[in-house]
């Protein structure tokens, strides 16, 4: 039985405390400790099919490995075990003896953490995209229960034209249908594995990567074992993916935040993801909303540490990329706990039909489909801009709207049925183009974003 440090004879003992200390990763190691007995576990059958370790060995080992796994992670790890890999090594060596120190043949814990990461990875991604799914089916649902209820649409948070809350709703679920399009296209990217590149340059055991990988579920085996143990742009991609993702949560969240304003009032958040004030008393505040909001930045701060750790790093592997994990683990946890609290509050929010119709009916709402009605007539959309803007000058001046027009004036710009148009229903069932806010157009969007979602999950 091996009664020396795990990493070899070459050192007389053992690493000063705060070298050990420097390089401990405790959440890293409990995270991936399942899948760094999965990877071990392909890897001990490697050795098998390749002659190196007897059929009765690997079976031992396989068994020991499964009962190291099921044991809880405090009683397999130690403080002074450098990490999970030497963690499993060491029990094993105290189950099996000799046996169980052969497993380590062929494998680098440079070609193992970055398979038990993809591993952790791919798994948290599949949960991801659930809960993905689940807020954008809800959108979608509560769009379609909103097609017809017209709001003020606005840009630069001024009022532009009339749109209804469902186009708003749909518009938002859109771009996690692309979330979902792009975790896909990462997960296919990231299903890879690593396992038997070695330190950087494979072994001479005469191993087998595609068997390895087929075993551990993966779409393929690495292509070039120094890029193997070097690559971490599944992590970052994935950052990169996660970042786009919690910017929608939080346009989304401003969003319903702003419409549950009194000054607004077109949402009324269910008390159950709102809360109160420490202090006074009439206080209900949207924090949950306020904190999916605020997590944008720190996940693109995310992004950004594994970005800086990669950038510049020599081929091989390098104890730099041992923080290629604390970024990614503060993601997924950080879209874990936002987005099903964002869902509820989509669930169980009560739209305000009638704020939001009184809302709609400022007529300066109605400029530009007024505009557009002259150009129907014959006139060049820029004179028809200029002369509704002219119009719309003189009746500020004269402390007067679009709806204080006479017959006579209506008439006089070419419009005699001109009033008619100032109607938020009207308004949005003439935008009945594809994409548009016509309620039909909108229920269109609803059928397409649930096919999507089907499609992107079978």
């Amino acid at each position: 039985m091996i009664d020396k440090p795990l990493w070899g004879g070459r050192f007389s003992g053992e690493p000063a405390e705060a070298a050990r200390l420097a390089g401990s990763n405790p959440e890293a190691d409990m995270l991936l400790a399942p899948h760094d007995i999965r990877a071990s576990i392909a890897h001990v059958r490697a050795l098998e099919d390749a002659g190196i370790v007897s059929p009765e060995d690997a079976t031992a080992i396989e068994q020991a490995l499964e009962k190291i796994g099921d044991r809880p992670f405090r009683d397999v790890f130690k403080a002074s075990d450098e990490d999970i890999h030497l963690a499993h090594e060491r029990n094993l060596a105290e189950e099996l003896g000799d046996v169980g120190a052969k497993i380590h043949a062929g494998r680098s814990r440079n070609d193992l953490v970055v398979t038990d990461f993809r591993l952790w990875l791919l798994e948290q991604g599949n949960d991801l995209a659930e809960s993905i799914g689940s807020l954008a089916g809800s959108l979608s649902a509560r769009a379609a229960e909103t097609a017809e209820m017209p709001m003020p649409g606005s840009t630069h948070n001024r009022p532009a034209q009339v749109v209804t809350m469902g186009y708003v709703l749909a518009a938002h679920a859109f771009g996690l249908v692309r979330d979902l399009e792009r975790l896909a296209q990462w997960s296919s990217r990231t299903r890879t594995s690593p396992l038997g590149a070695g330190a950087l340059a494979t072994s001479t055991l005469g191993l087998d990567p595609a068997k390895t990988a087929e075993r551990l579920g993966f779409d393929r085996p690495f292509l070039n074992a120094l890029d193997a143990v070097s690559d971490r742009d599944f992590a970052l991609e994935f950052l990169a993916v996660a970042s786009i993702l919690a910017v929608h949560l939080s346009r989304i969240a401003a969003d319903l935040a702003r419409w549950s304003e009194p000054a607004h009032g077109y949402v009324e958040l269910d008390e159950a993801f709102t809360t109160g004030s420490s202090m006074m008393p009439q206080k209900r505040n949207p924090d949950v909303l306020e904190l999916v909001r605020g997590k944008a930045g720190r996940i693109a701060g995310d992004l950004t540490a594994l970005t800086q750790v990669l950038a510049g790093l020599p081929s091989g592997y390098h104890r730099d990329l041992q923080e290629d994990k604390q970024p990614v683990f503060d993601a997924v946890s950080t879209l874990k706990n936002s987005m099903p609290a964002l869902t509820g509050c989509i669930e169980t929010a009560h739209f305000d039909a009638e704020r939001m119709r009184s809302d709609a009916e400022d007529p300066e709402l109605y400029a530009t489909d007024i505009a557009e009605a002259l150009v129907k007539s014959g006139l060049p959309f820029r004179e028809a801009h200029m002369r509704i803007g002219e119009v719309l000058k003189r009746l500020d001046e004269e402390k007067r709207t679009l709806r204080d027009l006479s017959s006579d004036e209506w008439a006089n710009l070419g419009l005699p049925a001109g009033s008619k148009m100032l109607d938020p229903d009207s308004s949005v069932r003439a935008r009945n183009m594809p994409g548009g806010p016509a309620p039909e157009r909108v229920l269109q969007q609803c059928d397409a974003i649930r096919a999507a979602l089907s499609s992107i999950s079978s």
